[in-house]
């Protein structure tokens, strides 16, 4: 029974782990030979950042030099529900994604009714302040059957959306086939939409852009890599102010389905791997202890004129028993196992294709060929010695054979097995404490924001009350307005506005920062920098402290000197040996070719990001005053639970702009810290129920080949005993001989548990992957447990009456 349970777990686990990585890594993309498809996206050669997505001007460069691409394009992701758009006259959500006309041939993908997009459609226009571009749609095939029941009289009809309280009106010139969701998988959203993307001509633009290509037959990765850097080295010396420090990576579409996740599949798989190892070891050494007791049965057998292969045969047949009954608990346990698996996902992890993992028919061969696996290492193998028994030393009474005193621990059968097992069960024992020991870290730092008295809700005001997209000054007493409503709300403490909230990973790759000392650029020119719009008590909101200079005033407007407060990450960097306070910097702000000098006021100490904890990068702050946004996160801070401030502050946006204001999702920051540490807190999780499960069979495995062992030394023992040894020696002897095998475990699985240590250390916050206390807790525990294991057996023998052990056999 030990035996099937074990070989379920190891098999059952494994069987799980390599159906989603088949599904998600090693299934082909369902586009037209989906190998010769890339993503391209830009790079910053001085700050190190990848996966940013192509600089607006510069893909229809790349796009038009790149000759060993059979095509390319560009696109954008859908946003998620609540945060999009909507049909005109109702709430119901649509999801868009924007595409360029060159999309759907990359892909290899037609319409099955009307047509793509087209190249002419491709381009944008400045007509006075207004863009100018084709309002054409493509309608996904779900949403063509649920909207329009599948006629084919869509083609040439509008839709009517409403984008940020404005309607826009797009014509139908398409339907996609069933089962085309691009960008999804790559991204969550499945689009009911797509429309013509038009992307600015001649000029550098903003990183905005996600661009996939396709290679021209017999063209390698390599070689489009090199292209794309030589086009990028034209680009950079015809725009040698924009494009300094940009540079353009090629990797495969397939690798990008788990970039976001690959860290977690492969500790993933590594811990499974490790489980099915511990669990096979426990099965050898209950086999192989079970085959040694069994040496004179197979001699009787000899003698009664049983050949070597009758022998084999016997011992293989039950092994093989066992591998089956083991193998189809484990598939059992597999397709529980996906199921729980996708059930305690955190949603805020997403997997790309997870939704279509299942066990499939190579899974099912890959389980039989484990358990077969199983049933030959560990039939096979005893008995080929077995079934060469030396008949003469086997007759005899066994007892002095089986009690030899002076065969090392180490040398007895099943001792190897257990040291790996110990190892094993070590380095995921360690994997988890480092995981915990992070969490605990990561969750302090968060604390100090008071995330449980923080609520946050999206708010837009439609082009009604924006005017023109280079004049939002209309909007400041809008929200000023909005901010006294919410800030007289019973229970709130504090408001606030910020353009983000919490600001996204590596936004300083978005925008760029120009300084001028009166005497030169300083620190050559644009540099990358993040900049946020906010209001004045966003900063004690987020505890950030003046280290010299001011704050913003009430006295900043839009009539007065525009100024900006920096933080020290920014000083540091731009500034190391000057103070930046009255100099002037020039943000690159997105849609607007507007220049504005803002001088320098003020430099803050900014704490650890909220949620990922991470260290401030370089970041430049604009008051709200000065620098107006129509698309704003509004952040409060209430006295008690934020939960049921959620309603009060959806109405009181509402009711500043009726019919005019968009409001988007309401998070409380106990929500937003959740989404932030999603990640890093299910794969501590799973790591510490995959080490309580080594920790267990460790248990079970040291348990039973020492007790196995020490029942063998019965007769042994009650010699000593006869000759004067004390029971406390007994116990000593046998807890010797235990702890000596689990020490080599320990001392392998500490230099193993470095190893897979350092694969975490991304996944890590504030610990080291050689961090002392962590293994120093791991060894103790285990060296806890592996004591209970050895005391039971040894407390056993220190039993043994000298006078009934010299009658044994």
């Amino acid at each position: 029974a030990v035996a099937v349970l074990t070989l379920a777990l190891g098999i059952g686990a494994n069987t799980a782990m390599f159906s989603v990585l088949y599904g998600l890594v090693l299934r082909s993309l369902p586009y037209t030979d989906s190998s010769q498809l890339v993503m391209l996206w830009d790079s910053n050669r001085k700050t190190g950042a990848t996966h940013i997505p192509v600089m607006e001007g510069s893909y229809p460069i790349l796009r038009d030099q790149a000759n060993i691409f059979a095509g390319m394009a560009a696109f954008g992701s859908p946003l998620p529900p609540g945060q999009g758009f909507t049909l005109w006259g109702t709430q119901e959500h649509v999801s868009m994604a924007a595409a360029t006309s060159q999309l759907f041939p990359v892909l290899g993908v037609t319409p099955i009714l009307g047509r793509a997009f087209l190249p002419s459609e491709d381009v944008i226009t400045l007509s006075g302040q207004n863009w100018q571009f084709a309002r054409v749609a493509i309608l996904n095939y779900a949403f063509w059957r649920e909207h329009y029941g599948a006629s084919r009289e869509v083609i040439g009809k509008t839709l009517n959306l409403n984008e940020w309280g404005e309607r826009r009106q797009y014509t139908i010139v398409g339907v996609m086939p069933a089962g085309f969701d691009f960008p999804y998988p790559l991204e969550p959203y499945k689009p009911d939409v797509w429309t013509s993307m038009a992307t600015i001509q001649g000029i550098m633009g903003g990183h905005d852009l996600e661009v996939v290509g396709r290679l021209k037959p017999g063209v390698s990765l390599a070689q489009a890599q090199a292209q794309i850097h030589t086009i990028a080295n034209r680009i950079r010396a015809k725009y040698p102010t924009d494009y300094k420090d940009e540079d353009v990576d090629v990797v495969p579409l397939s690798s990008e389905l788990t970039r976001n996740v690959r860290s977690i599949l492969w500790i993933l798989l590594t811990a499974f791997v490790f489980i099915l190892l511990i669990g096979c070891a426990n099965v050898g050494n209950l086999l192989l202890v079970r085959a040694v007791s069994r040496e004179r049965e197979m001699a009787v057998r000899a003698t009664l004129g049983a050949s070597r292969w009758a022998l084999i045969r016997q011992m293989l047949a039950e092994g093989m028993l066992l591998a089956a009954a083991g193998g189809a608990l484990g598939l059992l346990l597999a397709y529980g196992s996906l199921r729980v698996f996708v059930a305690l996902l955190p949603q805020s992890i997403y997997i790309p294709r997870l939704d279509s993992v299942s066990l499939d028919m190579r899974v099912l061969v890959l389980a039989a060929g484990l358990s077969l696996l199983a049933a030959g290492v560990f039939s096979v193998l005893p008995s080929l010695r077995l079934a060469r028994p030396n008949l003469n030393e086997t007759m005899k009474s066994g007892s002095a054979r089986k009690s030899s005193p002076t065969r090392s621990v180490l040398r007895r059968t099943g001792s190897a097995l257990l040291v790996v097992e110990v190892s094993l069960a070590l380095v995921l024992l360690t994997g988890a404490l480092l995981m915990l020991r992070s969490m605990q870290k990561l969750l302090a730092v968060n604390a100090q924001f008071q995330p449980q008295h923080l609520l946050s809700v999206g708010v837009d005001f439609s082009n009604p009350y924006v005017g023109s997209l280079s004049d939002y000054g209309s909007l400041v007493p809008l929200f000023q307005q909005f901010e006294q409503r919410v800030r007289g709300l019973p229970g709130v403490e504090s408001v606030a506005l910020a353009d983000l909230f919490p600001p996204p990973r590596q936004q300083h790759t978005l925008q760029q920062v120009k300084a001028d000392d009166g005497t030169g650029l300083i620190a050559e020119g644009f540099q990358p920098a993040a900049v946020h719009v906010v209001t004045q008590d966003y900063f004690a909101m987020m505890n950030m402290n003046l280290v010299r200079g001011r704050w913003f005033e009430d006295s900043d407007g839009l009539n007065s000197l525009p100024v900006a407060v920096i933080n020290e990450a920014m000083a540091r960097r731009y500034w190391r040996n000057g103070d930046p306070i009255g100099l002037k910097i020039e943000p690159l702000m997105r849609f607007t070719a507007k220049k504005i000098a803002y001088t320098i006021v003020g430099i803050v100490h900014e704490a650890p990001q909220l949620g990922s904890g991470e260290a401030p990068e370089p970041g430049t702050y604009l008051d709200f005053s000065q620098a107006p946004w129509p698309h704003v996160v509004v952040v409060t801070r209430t006295a008690g639970m934020p939960q049921g401030m959620a309603a009060a502050l959806r109405s009181a946006a509402l009711q500043i702009a009726p019919g005019q204001t968009f409001v988007g999702k309401v998070e409380t920051g106990n929500a937003l810290v959740s989404e932030a540490t999603a990640t890093p807190r299910f794969t501590a999780q799973l790591l510490t129920a995959f080490s309580g499960l080594a920790l267990l069979l460790a248990l079970v495995g040291i348990y039973g080949l020492i007790s196995y062992y020490t029942s063998r030394r019965t007769h042994e023992i009650g010699i000593r005993m006869a000759l004067g040894a004390q029971r406390a020696d007994v116990m000593r002897l046998v807890l010797k001989e235990g702890m000596l095998i689990v020490g080599l475990g320990l001392a392998i699985g500490v230099m193993a548990a470095v190893a897979f240590a350092r694969t975490l250390q991304s996944l890590l916050y504030g610990v080291a992957a050689t961090d002392i206390d962590s293994f120093a807790a791991s060894v103790a525990l285990l060296l806890i447990v592996a004591l209970a294991a050895c005391w039971i057996p040894a407390r056993r023998a220190m039993k043994i009456e000298p006078m009934e052990a010299l009658r044994y056999e």
